[in-house]
């Protein structure tokens, strides 16, 4: 499809091309006509748009189909790009012969790489049972499908296709490093939970119409789902210890660190608090990066963002980052780090072994 894409686009330029409608609101301005207010998105950028002087029948029609084909030109509302849209078609996915994956943000990693690192890893486990409940939880029908692609979030963090899945990658290998820092921590105990952690957002986000909650991630939320899941995992594997089992679901249940932030519990473990520390350096460096690319600040621009719900402040972006390129949190998943060495050399001098039924 050869359009312009929604990151190249100026103020003053004419917007055209097919775009993933991620939103969509029917309001009605102060003269008692409708509008439409939505969010366009391609690969590599989302923008808000309106439709002035639109009516309820085209706004149900937007409403069932993914697409819209449209024409506009692109304004500047409140110091962000806008797309006044003169017409409007919504496209089905059938018509368009599209995918919403080719309209959202990836990952820059490799995603085979990614997964043969998380394989890896999951043998590396040294206690049976737990490598055991891993690869049953990592077994359930379509996860690995979803894995694939599914995002970290919605929109703070590792918010692409790919973004869970690297954002357990680099986990992994920071959970490595403190626990070689932290030599009396279990390392398995652990490492289960940053692969478990975050594993039930397969189900809780959709990417159909842009990343979205699904009814069971609105009803019920990853930590929910991800604790029922090792629950029944546990009941597979007959010969797990039962207070390791709930170590690795109080975890799950309290990285998020603080009630208000959707954990049911505090941290109680040193695992759990490690956990939790990890995962909310990944998110917010990460997230942090992610705002500065979206500012793109250049020679002339300040170099303070817009601010940030995620960081509650407003960041400001040093010109050292001007050359961070495509870098993300974790190394790629080709190199190798001393930590993962390590992990390589407790598999082949016998201290660790595959359980012979992995899923991969």
């Amino acid at each position: 499809m050869d359009q312009r894409t929604l990151d190249s686009v100026n103020r003053g330029d004419r917007l055209e091309g097919i775009f993933l409608v991620e939103g969509a609101n029917l309001k009605t301005a102060r003269n008692g006509k409708f509008f439409i207010q939505l969010t366009l998105r391609d690969h590599t950028a989302g923008m808000k748009a309106v439709r002035w002087e639109s009516s309820q029948e085209e706004f149900r029609e937007l409403d069932r189909n993914p697409f819209v084909r449209v024409q506009g030109r692109v304004e500047e509302y409140q110091g962000n790009l806008q797309s006044i849209i003169d017409s409007l078609e919504p496209v089905s996915a059938s018509a368009a012969g599209l995918k919403a994956a080719e309209f959202l943000p990836r990952t820059p990693c490799d995603i085979e790489a990614l997964e043969r690192e998380l394989e890896e890893r999951v043998v590396s486990i040294k206690n049976e049972s737990i490598r055991k409940l891993v690869v049953t939880v990592l077994a359930r029908p379509g996860l690995r499908d979803q894995l694939r692609i599914s995002p970290a979030g919605k929109s703070m963090h590792h918010a692409y296709i790919g973004g869970l899945l690297e954002h357990m990658v680099s986990l992994m290998n920071m959970a490595d490093m403190v626990c070689d820092h932290y030599r009396w921590l279990d390392r398995d105990v652990l490492i289960s939970g940053v692969i478990l952690h975050d594993i039930a957002k397969t189900a809780e986000l959709g990417i159909e119409n842009g990343f979205s909650y699904t009814d069971e991630g609105q009803l019920l939320g990853h930590i929910v789902l991800c604790c029922n899941w090792i629950d029944e995992a546990g009941r597979e594997v007959e010969d797990i210890d039962s207070e390791l089992l709930l170590q690795i679901q109080h975890i799950v249940a309290s990285h998020h660190g603080q009630l208000e932030y959707g954990s049911p519990k505090k941290p109680m473990t040193a695992e759990a608090l490690a956990m939790h520390y990890i995962d909310n350096l990944d998110a917010k460096l990460m997230g942090f990066l992610e705002l500065y690319r979206s500012a793109k600040p250049g020679p002339l621009d300040s170099r303070f963002g817009a601010h940030s719900y995620m960081l509650d402040v407003r960041p400001f972006f040093p010109r050292n980052l001007d050359f961070v390129g495509d870098f993300q949190g974790s190394p790629p998943a080709s190199s190798t780090t001393p930590s993962q060495q390590k992990q390589s050399d407790r598999v082949v001098d016998g201290e660790s072994s595959s359980s012979g039924d992995l899923p991969f």
